[in-house]
Formats: C-alpha cells, sequence, structure tokens
C-alpha cells in the first residue's frame, strides 16, 4: 500500500466519523411553550458517540447569540448553564418576559463546530383578582366576583360544588362575576369559576367560598364584675351575626383606647363574646359603659352605668400598754364606700365580741362621712384590765368590695406568777446533767434567781444558768450536773424567785434522785414445743422514769453456760402496760430457766425469774380461714387462711377439701345436704396461705375443710361455708363449658376428686357395687396384656418364658444344661412380672393421689430393703397439679374420700376433726 496516502484516509475518516456525531436537545422538540413566572425550567444539550479522549466543549448561546455562562452566584444568575463532558444543561430560575427567542447550543469536536437549536415561547398565564372568601349582604342581589386575566383572554363559566352547571332565574352571568338575586343564608357553600383558555389549553377552576353576611344582634346587656376600686375589672357582651362581629367598648360615648383598656374577642362553636378589662379600677373610672358588636352587615350597642365601689381600709391601730386595774381602750378607724361594718374579736377566734359577753368590755361606734368615701370608728373599752385581757385583737371591716382586718394589742402590766411552770418536781441521777424549768409570767418580763439550800445559785462546775424570751413570759433552766462529790447534798428543794416592777414571787421545785426499777411480774402466756410468750408487767416502781426496754435471759436445763440474751422493747400500744415477748427458736421437751430485768434511764433493776417446760412435738394447730363468705368469680373461690402454729414441726403443706351442698331456707349458716361431689387439693408447701378453689358451679353454696400437715400428723379440720355469684359457666356448658383447672395450683397444689357421700342408700350401693366390679375386672385385664407382653418379648429375645416352656415340652424336652438354663430364665421372669404388677397397681394417670408425709424416710427405707419384693409398702406417687376426677370409688374401700355428712348444727366455719382421720392417701 503506497504510504503517501495514509493520512489521507485518516483524516476523510475523522472527518466522516466527526460528521457523523451530532447534538441533541431534550425536551425533543424544536419549540417549547411555557408560562411566565415558571419556576425551574432547564433544556439539556448533549453529544452521542463521543470518544473517552474527546470532549465536545459544549456551550449555549441565548437569542442574541451570546455564550449563557454558569452560575454566578454575586451576580445572583436567573439564567445560566452547568457544563459536563458529554452535555450542558441550560437552567431558568424563573421565566421572565423578554425570554422567549432562540437558543442555540454549540459544540466543537476534533476542530469542527456542530450546532442545535429550540425556540422558547412565552405566554402570560391564568390570574384570578378575586379572593376565595366572599361574604355578600343578605336579602340583596349579590355579584360573586370572578375576575380573571391571561393572554390571550379568557372564557369564564360557573359551575356548583358538585361540578353541574348554574343555572336558573335567580342567577345571571355577568363580566365581572355571577349575580344572585335576593341572596340568602341558603346560598351559602361553595362556587367554582371555571376560567379556560383555548388557545393554550390551559384552565384553572376557582373555587369561591361564599357566606352571607347576617348583621349583628346583641343577647342582652354587658354583664360585669364588681367594679372595686384598685381591682381588676371585667365586663363582656354576647353578640351573634355572620361572620361574627367585632366589638368595641365605650365610656360616656368615647372609645375606650390606650393601656388601660384591653379589647378582646373570645370565640368558640356556641359564644362569641367581646370583652373589656381594666386591671386597675379608678374611682374615676365610673360612668356609662357602652358594647358595640359590629361587622359588614351593620352595628348594634347596649349600654350599662358603673357605680365604682371602694373596700375598706384600716388605719394603724395603737397598742396599749397599762397596769392591772386601769381604764384603757383600742380604736379602730375604718374607711371605705359604701361604709364598713366594723367589728372586734379576740385574735385566732371567730366569736366577735360584745357588750353582753363581760361586764367590764364596751363597743363604741360612730360614722363619717366625706367627699366619695365613709369613715367609722368603733372603740373597744376596757373599764378594768386584768391579767385575761392581755392578748391580741383583731379588728374587722367588711363591705361588698372585700374585708381588711388589723390587730392592736392590749399588754396587762402584773406582777410574776408561776401558772405556767410545768412541774414542782424532777428526777436526776449520777452522773447526769438534769434541766429545771422555771416559767415566769410577768408584764414587764420578770427578772429570775435560783436558790439552794437558801443561797444564791452562781454558774460554776455544779450549775448552769440559761433563759429563753417569750411574750409576757420568761423561761429560765437551771442545769445540775449530778457526782460523786455533790450526790449527797445536791438534791433537794430549789427556789426560783421572779421580780419586776410589780413585784415578787419564788416557787419551789424539788430535785429527786432517781433510781433503778424494781422487779417486773413476769408470767407465761403460752407454750409449744419450739416458743415460750411471755407478759411482762412492769413494777409499780419505776424508779422516778420511764422503763425504756425489758433484757430477757434464758437457758435450757443443763446448759447454763450458753444463756442467750435478747432485749424486749416496752408495748407501744399506751393503753397496754403490759409486754409480750415470744421466746422462739426452743427445743421441745426442755425446761427453760428465764429472767427478766426492767430498765429506765438509771440502769438495770431487780430480775424476776420463772421457768417452764416446752411440750412434746405434735401435729399442727388448724389453720384459720380469712378469706370472705362470697366469691369474686362465678366458677373460682380464692381461699385464704393464717398460717397455723406448727406444733414444733415445719408444716409440709395443707390439705383442702370442698363439695356443694344445700343450705337450710331458716338458717343459710347451716347445711341442708351435700349435693356435689368432694374435690381434694393438696398444698405441698408450709409457708402457702391461699388456693384457688376451681370447678365450681354459680349460684351455688359450698363447704370447705382445710387441715395443716407436719411430720406429726395432720391438724383438726377447719370448715367454711362460701357462695358464689351468679354468671360464669355451667357444667351443661351455657356461655362456655367449664374447664377443670389443669395448671400449676398455688403452693404446688394437687387435687382429686371424689363423691362427697353424707348418708349412703340402696341406689348407691348398687352404683358403687358396680363401678367397683368394673374397675376389678380393668385391672385383671391390664396385668394378663402385660404378662403376655412381657412374656412373647422373652421369648424372642431371651429364649425363655412361660411361651419357650411349652415350646420344650411339646418338643419332648431339652438337655440338662438347658433345662437350668430355662429355670434359672423363668426365675428371672417370675420376679420381672411380679415388678410389673407392682407398677400396673400404682395410681394411673386418671386418678390422683395425695402427697403423704414420712415421719422418718432413712428408717422406712432401711425397712423396705429387709422386706421381700412382694412385702414392701407402696411409696406415696404425687401427681401433677393437673385436676382430673376419678371413676367411681369402692363402696367398701377404706381409701373412699367422703365427706362427712353435716348436721343441722353445723357452723358455717368451725374447727372439727379430719374426716379421714391421718388422711392417708387412696391406694389402688
Amino acid at each position: 500500500m503506497d504510504l503517501s496516502i495514509t493520512p489521507c484516509v485518516l483524516s476523510l475518516l475523522l472527518i466522516g466519523f466527526s460528521y457523523a456525531q451530532e447534538v441533541k436537545i431534550y425536551p425533543a422538540e424544536k419549540s417549547i411553550r411555557r408560562e411566565t413566572n415558571q419556576k425551574g425550567l432547564f433544556i439539556t444539550c448533549e453529544v452521542d458517540g463521543l470518544a473517552d479522549d474527546q470532549n465536545a466543549n459544549l456551550e449555549w448561546l441565548d437569542p442574541a447569540d451570546n455564550v449563557i455562562g454558569p452560575y454566578n452566584s454575586a451576580a445572583m444568575s436567573r439564567i445560566y448553564s452547568m457544563q459536563m463532558r458529554t452535555s450542558n444543561e441550560l437552567q431558568f430560575d424563573t421565566l421572565k418576559n423578554g425570554d422567549e427567542g432562540v437558543y442555540t447550543c454549540r459544540g466543537t469536536i476534533g476542530g469542527n463546530t456542530i450546532t442545535n437549536d429550540i425556540r422558547l415561547e412565552l405566554y402570560d398565564g391564568i390570574k384570578v383578582l378575586s379572593n376565595h372568601t366572599q361574604q355578600p349582604n343578605i336579602y340583596t342581589d349579590a355579584v360573586i366576583a370572578c375576575a380573571a386575566t391571561a393572554n390571550p383572554l379568557p372564557t369564564v363559566q360557573w359551575r356548583f360544588a358538585n361540578r353541574t352547571e348554574v343555572r336558573g332565574e335567580r342567577y345571571r352571568p355577568l363580566p365581572q362575576g355571577l349575580e344572585i338575586k335576593n341572596i340568602t343564608k341558603a346560598d351559602n357553600g361553595v362556587y367554582i369559576c371555571m376560567i379556560t383558555v383555548k388557545e393554550m389549553s390551559d384552565s384553572l377552576p376557582f373555587q369561591i367560598n361564599v357566606t352571607v353576611t347576617v348583621p349583628p344582634s346583641l343577647k342582652g346587656p354587658p354583664t360585669r364584675s364588681t367594679p372595686i376600686v384598685g381591682k381588676r375589672f371585667e365586663m363582656t357582651c354576647v353578640a351573634d351575626g355572620t361572620p361574627r362581629p367585632s366589638f368595641t367598648f365605650k365610656k360616656d360615648k368615647i372609645v375606650l383606647t390606650g393601656e388601660r383598656y384591653k379589647v378582646s374577642v373570645v370565640s368558640d362553636v356556641n359564644v362569641n363574646q367581646g370583652m373589656l378589662v381594666i386591671e386597675e379600677l379608678q374611682d374615676s373610672d365610673e360612668g356609662t359603659y357602652s358594647c358595640v358588636a359590629h361587622n359588614q352587615g351593620g352595628n348594634v350597642t347596649e349600654s350599662v352605668f358603673i357605680n365604682t365601689i371602694v373596700p375598706p381600709v384600716i388605719e394603724p391601730i395603737i397598742n396599749q400598754s397599762v397596769p392591772e386595774g386601769n381604764a384603757v381602750e383600742l380604736v379602730c378607724i375604718a374607711k371605705g364606700d359604701p361604709a364598713p361594718v366594723v367589728t372586734w374579736r379576740v385574735a385566732g377566734s371567730d366569736i366577735t365580741i360584745s357588750d353582753s359577753q363581760d361586764k367590764d368590755i364596751t363597743i363604741e361606734s360612730s360614722v363619717e362621712e366625706q367627699p366619695l368615701i365613709q369613715v367609722k370608728t368603733v372603740k373597744l373599752k376596757f373599764a378594768k384590765l386584768e391579767p385575761k385581757h392581755a392578748n391580741n385583737y383583731t379588728c374587722s371591716a367588711s363591705n361588698e368590695a372585700g374585708t381588711q382586718e388589723k390587730d392592736g394589742r392590749v399588754l396587762v402590766e402584773f406582777k410574776p406568777n408561776f401558772d405556767d411552770t410545768p412541774y414542782s418536781s424532777t428526777y436526776s441521777w449520777l452522773n447526769e446533767k438534769t434541766e429545771i424549768k422555771c416559767v415566769a409570767n410577768a408584764v414587764p418580763l420578770a427578772v429570775i434567781k435560783w436558790k439552794h439550800n437558801g443561797a444564791i445559785i452562781t454558774e460554776g462546775p455544779n450549775f448552769k444558768i440559761s433563759s429563753e424570751r417569750g411574750t409576757r413570759q420568761m423561761t429560765s433552766i437551771l442545769e445540775v450536773s449530778v457526782n460523786v462529790e455533790n450526790m449527797n447534798s445536791i438534791f433537794g428543794k430549789f427556789t426560783c424567785m421572779a421580780e419586776n416592777l410589780h413585784g415578787e414571787q419564788e416557787k419551789e421545785i424539788t430535785l429527786i434522785q432517781a433510781v433503778v426499777p424494781s422487779a417486773p411480774s413476769i408470767s407465761i402466756d403460752g407454750v409449744s414445743p419450739t416458743t415460750i410468750d411471755l407478759l411482762i408487767t412492769p413494777h409499780q416502781e419505776t424508779g422516778g422514769q420511764p422503763i425504756i426496754d425489758y433484757k430477757v435471759v434464758y437457758y435450757a436445763e443443763g446448759d447454763e453456760q450458753n444463756k442467750v440474751t435478747r432485749m424486749a422493747p416496752v408495748s407501744s400500744n399506751s393503753q397496754e402496760l403490759r409486754t409480750q415477748f415470744l421466746i422462739d427458736k426452743l427445743t421441745a421437751e426442755v425446761r427453760y430457766y428465764i429472767s427478766v430485768e426492767a430498765r429506765n434511764n438509771v440502769g438495770y433493776g431487780a430480775k424476776a425469774e420463772i421457768s417452764d417446760t416446752t411440750p412434746a412435738v405434735r401435729q399442727p394447730n388448724n389453720p384459720k380461714v380469712t378469706s370472705p363468705r362470697t366469691s369474686d368469680d362465678p366458677n373460682t373461690y380464692k381461699l385464704v387462711w393464717e398460717k397455723p402454729e406448727t406444733g414444733g414441726k415445719p408444716l409440709t403443706g395443707y390439705k383442702v377439701k370442698y363439695y356443694q351442698v344445700e343450705l337450710k331456707a331458716d338458717d343459710p349458716e347451716k347445711v341442708e345436704k351435700v349435693v356435689g361431689e368432694m374435690i381434694t387439693k393438696t398444698v405441698d408447701q408450709g409457708d402457702t396461705t391461699e388456693i384457688s378453689l376451681t370447678e365450681l358451679m354459680p349460684s351455688s353454696a359450698y363447704e370447705l375443710q382445710i387441715t395443716a400437715m407436719n411430720a406429726i400428723g395432720v391438724s383438726m379440720a377447719t370448715t367454711k361455708i362460701f357462695t358464689t355469684p351468679p354468671g360464669g359457666l355451667t357444667d351443661d356448658g351455657i356461655e362456655g363449658s367449664v374447664v377443670a383447672d389443669t395448671g400449676p395450683q398455688t403452693g404446688g397444689a394437687t387435687s382429686s376428686t371424689s363423691p362427697a357421700v353424707p348418708a349412703s342408700s340402696k341406689e348407691d350401693s348398687e352404683t358403687e357395687g358396680m363401678a367397683t366390679a368394673a374397675i376389678i375386672g380393668i385391672l385383671i385385664a391390664i396385668i394378663i396384656l402385660l404378662f403376655l407382653v412381657i412374656d412373647v418379648t422373652f421369648y424372642f429375645t431371651k429364649q425363655c418364658g412361660l411361651l419357650w416352656a411349652l415350646k420344650g415340652k411339646v418338643a419332648g424336652g431339652e438337655a440338662g444344661g438347658e433345662r437350668a438354663d430355662a429355670e434359672a430364665t423363668d426365675h428371672e421372669k417370675e420376679a420381672f412380672i411380679k415388678e410389673g404388677k407392682q407398677d400396673s397397681e400404682e395410681p394411673s394417670a386418671k386418678e390422683n393421689v395425695d402427697v403423704v408425709n414420712e415421719t422418718d424416710k432413712s428408717g422406712e427405707e432401711d425397712k423396705m430393703k429387709e422386706l421381700e419384693p412382694e412385702d414392701k409398702e407402696e411409696k406415696p406417687v404425687t401427681e401433677s397439679a393437673e385436676e382430673v376426677k376419678e371413676e367411681a370409688p369402692l363402696a367398701s374401700s377404706p381409701q373412699t374420700e367422703t365427706a362427712p355428712a353435716p348436721t343441722a348444727e353445723a357452723s358455717a366455719e368451725s374447727a372439727v376433726p379430719d374426716p379421714q382421720g391421718d388422711d392417708k392417701d387412696p391406694k389402688v
């Protein structure tokens, strides 16, 4: 190939490739039309087919062929371009008149220029000059305005809110709007002014909400608060109208303006009211006030006269201090309009003082009228002062504007007295500091001195003196320190001497030596295998000080070196002098020696001693039922009881039995007869004190029995009658079905159901006999079936058993060695059959056996080891908490649980022996 033509070929190829590339503009139209003032128009220019190393250098030219540059933040460009490698976007933030014309996108590729252009046309969009809300006056020929502009000019059509055309004699389209003749409230609603520019295919549905204007009307004259000078004053008026009227207030026909007058409007669905508020009313605010309500339809006015009133003001009262026996008066001067009512009373009392209460006290009153106010003077006069008259007195002045009170004091000067000294004797003891108080009442206040053994007391190591000032009272406190050096001389009489200008008085106070208390009286209130209940009574001789507590020391006979000391607090019951104290954690059948010492502030006193022997461990006391007679639930009763005395062994649980009964009509506290099955629940935790009794019938009566158990035995039973309310579920499935409580019971309770048999009958005996025969037959069938399964299993797995032996006999016998093996295998089979029989005799899943507590598990296990397999006792079996009903029990079986037949004298709640004795669980 001629190399000289290669550059020419390459140039031609490059030129052809360049002309194959073109500028594309989006939107892909030669001309676009947009509305003036439209925001956010952009036009995109791009080139397809550029190689990776090529750049189109695209730029936009405006209609004047000026290059449109990028955004200039300083100039806040409205029209600008955004350059990218293969595209350039022309951006109009807002379209304005003058932006129309041809815009050109120009690119340069490999020295070649390529262009494309687009025409932008602008038009004026639809603009509405009317309001969305219009309020024409009622009963007029109203015009609903809809003034619209556009270029080209628009046309208008009227429609209702449901888009149907407005037609009728009362409606007439006008160039300025829609005329509605004699408009009323019935014409209220939304009208649509449909504005259309056909040439631009543009339309605008303009909604107008029409509300007819109704002139305002006031609902009566304005209401107001009491016009009290110096207080907040409010005036309100209520008006109707459409639209809701505004309010203006006037005084003496002058509109109220300024900061003193606050006008507001309160509107809600039910009321539209205007309010005038004057925060601090003045005398000058008296006059005629008018409330004006107005809207587009007119205005209405109501007026009222305001007569201001002045609350009482009391001038300061001058206190009086006069010697006893003289005359004196307290003067109260009160101003107000109208004239206030003025009274006197002792401060802190509600009783008004009158002339008849005390012959030495009189009331004198007078009134003086002044411009805009009245002055009332009331004097409280004492003819002859006594100490009892010394007090603070309150003057009260009231009128309809309010009340004001002020106090005045009368001081009666008198010589000292000791009426408020708290005691004439007090106590102290060795190494104690005791305060002796002397209270002297006197006006003026008294000066107090102390004497002991005829000598004036001064402060020193044995005495300190302090004082407290009060109203007409001086208190002197003498602190006396008792020690070994002064113990024999410090006790005795102390003299308090009080003196003022009216005289002198003395008061003797005896300081008595306190001692330790005498031995208390003690007795034993109750004894159990593990507790002794002490009753401690203090001796009358407490040593001059209150008993603080008691020290109780006790030990077991023969174990004096292990004494136990405990503190017994004094009874907190102020009505009970005796203190009850429980000594616990004792051992049964042991004699204990007990001593008690009382302690006061001085120390411990003499001992009181007593001894007693704890009884042997026994079964617990019967529980006390505390739950109410009536259940809250028709199908469930919450049984609650108090934990009984344990009898010396921890409680292992409780057993509850309940059954439906009929109560006597004449005595609902007694049972007529038992009508339902007995259900038994066992609680296997001794700390539990409540359980839910389920499977109850609504509107029924039940009797329950509850017993407590420990390792020794079972307590006496407590019985209680309870009833269920109506509603809930019945056993025939009405309103649902009765569902047995299959979840775990409180405290790990298990339950079983057995018939409650208060009295036997011939029919019951026959039924029970048939049930017993059925049970025996089922058990025999189970044992035979189990035997056959085991024998067949042994036949195939161990080549032994009854079938294997029969096979050997049929076959004519086996060798001696094989016969010996067969005999050994038969022996193993027999033991296995016995064990399987024993297992089959344990209660099934449909039978519920209560837990029986073993008194000595280790001894029982040793005994079981000594017995042959067939002689071993059956161990108690505890079922899950699921409640199931037993099959009909054997009539003659001693294990069948029955409820005791109630007698006519049976009470609703009492302690009776458990009908099952030790309450052994039934065994099948």
